[in-house]
């Protein structure tokens, strides 16, 4: 159908239609209809069987009509050229429930975007069921947020890229200094001893300072042996999830009076190695800040294991932390608990309720995330679990 044509059967139907549109737009029409001519975009009037009772300049001067020739079409014949309802047209929900509905949807034939909103009109306006039709092209708005979620994405890649890195670097520079200077030192010190037993005078002329060079050699291998397992504890790898969070509880208990209560379920849980630093690391984050901040007697470790995911829960008897703590940009431990887990799937929740204590939960998907860890590793096989 030409352009001309399309015009002269939207002018019959209006001419059909305008008497009774115009008994019941009536003085309405006047009032607004300015208003509306001045947004740019979309704005319609319509019945609930989709016949229009307005539109406004925008309409109009896309469809190449007056406002009276469009007044009483149906409207998806008279703007998309089909005699059914549009597919992001969202007018029978509207009408079903009488209230606002908004849809999202992308033109099939032009890949814009819109926005389609229906907001119902109160019957004794008209008389009977009239909708407020607002329909917006959001295209630039959802390439946007599509250039906004790539970039993001971007930063978790990167982000987990670098905390990949950083894992090996501990985990390597751990080994190093367990292996090499402590090696070392015990080595040094078994010189020291063999020195010692041949030149017995050698003790008998400076007791003290012989004693005092033990001291500090076994000082200096206590040290080297902390700071190997401070990196990188060995049981994490050795023994597992379980194990390694035991033994992050007794070196608190060295320096807290803290009660700790831990509990695996069950006691022990295979892992990904990549898995099992996250919930390591946030468990250490959360016992560190129960013991810094919640001013706490007692806390509850519990690890368990369900059929598609790992959840490690920390609940401690404490002031409870504030909203206003737990929603903090700045409050970078929470955040980077956060960000551990959903660069594996996951999600952690921390809540807190006052004068009762704070919880915080960490779930991760037991396999979810696996892929994408091995891209950001470079193509690096993780190590066996």
């Amino acid at each position: 159908m030409s352009a001309k044509s399309a015009k002269k059967s939207i002018a019959k139907r209006a001419a059909r239609m305008a008497p009774v549109q115009a008994q019941d737009f009536g003085e309405y029409q006047i009032g607004c209809a300015e208003l509306l001519d001045a947004l740019p975009f979309y704005v319609l009037l319509v019945d609930e069987h989709h016949h229009i009772v307005m539109a406004n300049r925008a309409v109009t001067d896309h469809l190449g009509v007056k406002p009276k020739d469009i007044i009483g079409c149906y409207c998806p014949e008279a703007i998309h050229g089909t005699k059914e309802p549009w597919y992001a047209c969202p007018l029978e929900e509207a009408v079903a429930k009488n209230e606002v509905v908004v849809r999202e949807a992308q033109d099939q034939k032009t890949g814009r975007w819109i926005n389609s909103a229906i907001y119902p009109i109160p019957d004794a306006t008209f008389g009977r069921k009239v909708f407020f039709h607002m329909v917006t092209d959001i295209s630039d708005r959802k390439h946007a947020e599509e250039q906004l979620k790539a970039s993001r994405q971007q930063l978790r890649e990167l982000s987990q890229h670098l905390e990949t890195v950083r894992e090996d670097e501990r985990t390597s520079i751990a080994r190093e200094i367990h292996d090499e200077l402590g090696q070392t030192l015990v080595t040094l010190k078994v010189y020291i001893s063999w020195f010692l037993r041949h030149l017995p005078q050698a003790e008998e002329l400076a007791p003290e300072q012989t004693k005092t060079m033990y001291t500090l050699i076994d000082t200096a291998i206590k040290t080297v042996m902390r700071l190997s397992t401070e990196l990188r504890p060995g049981a994490l790898d050795d023994l597992g999830l379980a194990p390694a969070i035991e033994w992050q509880i007794n070196e608190f208990k060295k320096w807290t009076d803290l009660e700790y209560n831990f509990v695996s379920t069950p006691r022990h849980i295979a892992l990904n190695p990549e898995t099992a630093t996250a919930l390591f690391r946030i468990a250490h984050e959360a016992i560190t800040n129960v013991v810094r901040h919640a001013k706490a007697t007692r806390v509850d470790i519990l690890l368990r294991k369900t059929r598609l995911a790992v959840e490690l829960s920390i609940n401690d008897n404490g002031k409870g932390i504030a909203e206003a703590q737990i929603n903090n940009s700045r409050a970078f431990g929470l955040v980077g608990m956060r960000e551990r887990a959903h660069l594996l799937d996951g999600e952690v929740k921390i809540s807190g309720t006052p004068g009762k204590g704070t919880l915080v939960k960490a779930i991760l998907p037991l396999h979810a995330g696996q892929e994408r860890v091995r891209q950001a590793s470079n193509g690096k096989k993780p190590r066996p679990g």
